[in-house]
């Protein structure tokens, strides 16, 4: 199987961890199992779930655990395979993240003792922002081994990413619709294939080369950590009136979003080669 195939498969486990995440804390099963981390409220001595809530916290659990190893898989194979040196370093930075995520992950679930404030809005910010840093490197590493400089695909990804932004602000924290888990299901899954196609649009704008698809690659770029900053607040209710996201965040960011894609849609019509490699 393909490398390429292998991290774009890495990259949808990922992503379903981070949503698994999402519904887990937005369904207030986070401390189901009783903050006996890494074990549970069930079966053989704690280590299965011992009902439904349990369980999506376990699952979570679970499925975190096997992403890690096929990080470590797929890491181990980009090395042997020879594969550029952004994927390999990239892949690197992401198992080195993984410690401090499971840290985190653990500090989330923990409530009392030397750990009075694991269960808090920042630890949990913390949380999701070293997720979304994992999710962001494997990204990077699946566009740059998808390193032919096609315009097919850089509009292909602007086009979807410009009907993203406007669906995906809809069901923001603090805009139209009641903030539930599985309001919160919606918009994360949105916005992180929205996230997904802006770093993807961002690198594949500078395999095509020139100073306008450079230029349109980093206000993609920029478009990408906005929209970070606003899933990483939004995600926490760190501002619980919603003034903050909905008034300040929210809207520089659908602008900034719509404008990113639009031109990175215009990049994809500007003359290219067909195809093209990142340096080793």
């Amino acid at each position: 199987m393909q490398l390429r195939r292998l991290l774009a498969g890495a990259t949808g486990l990922t992503f379903v961890l981070m949503l698994l995440g999402v519904y887990t804390a937005g369904a207030g099963a986070g401390l189901t199992c009783g903050a006996r981390w890494p074990f549970c409220d069930g079966a053989v001595f704690g280590l299965f779930p011992a009902n439904w809530m349990s369980f999506v916290e376990w699952f979570h659990r679970l499925v975190a655990m096997v992403t890690g190893f096929v990080l470590l898989g797929i890491t181990g194979l980009a090395w042997t395979r020879g594969a550029s040196r952004r994927v390999r370093y990239s892949l690197v930075a992401a198992i080195a993240l993984l410690p401090v995520q499971i840290g985190l992950g653990a500090l989330t679930v923990t409530v009392g003792g030397l750990f009075p404030w694991g269960y808090s809005p920042p630890v949990q910010a913390a949380h999701y922002l070293a997720a979304l840093t994992i999710f962001t490197l494997i990204v990077y590493a699946t566009a740059v081994q998808y390193n032919r400089a096609d315009t097919a695909r850089l509009r292909t990804g602007a086009v979807v990413a410009l009907a993203l932004v406007p669906l995906g602000h809809l069901f923001s924290f603090g805009t139209v619709f009641p903030y539930t888990p599985e309001v919160q299901i919606v918009y994360y899954g949105l916005a992180l294939v929205l996230f997904a196609l802006l770093i993807s649009i961002g690198t594949w704008t500078h395999a095509v080369g020139g100073p306008d698809a450079i230029r349109q690659g980093y206000l993609s770029l920029l478009a990408a950590i906005l929209l970070a900053v606003q899933m990483v607040l939004g995600r926490h209710g760190l501002d619980p009136q919603g003034l903050l996201v909905a008034d300040s965040v929210a809207g520089l960011v659908f602008v900034v979003l719509l404008g990113a894609a639009w031109f990175g849609f215009r990049a994809a019509d500007g003359d290219a080669p067909t195809s093209g490699s990142f340096a080793r």
